[in-house]
């Protein structure tokens, strides 16, 4: 038997919620014209990253 350390509904939440930081953070960035919302743009492009890797790495048994 394998730990299973995280749950499939949390690495899926960790995509949602990278997906609505990623488009809050582009809709600001075109209204406000400021650059600095990049950066959340670029968070929310990493915990989606984050939430498929291991999203796939629980369907897979650890191969992703």
């Amino acid at each position: 038997m394998s730990a299973r350390t995280s749950s499939p509904r949390g690495a899926l939440i960790l995509v949602f919620v990278g997906i609505g930081l990623t488009v809050a953070g582009t809709v600001l960035a075109h209204v406000t014209d400021e650059p600095a919302w990049r950066y959340l743009i670029a968070v929310g492009g990493l915990l989606q990253s984050i939430g498929w890797v291991l999203r796939l790495r629980r369907i897979k048994g650890g191969a992703a």
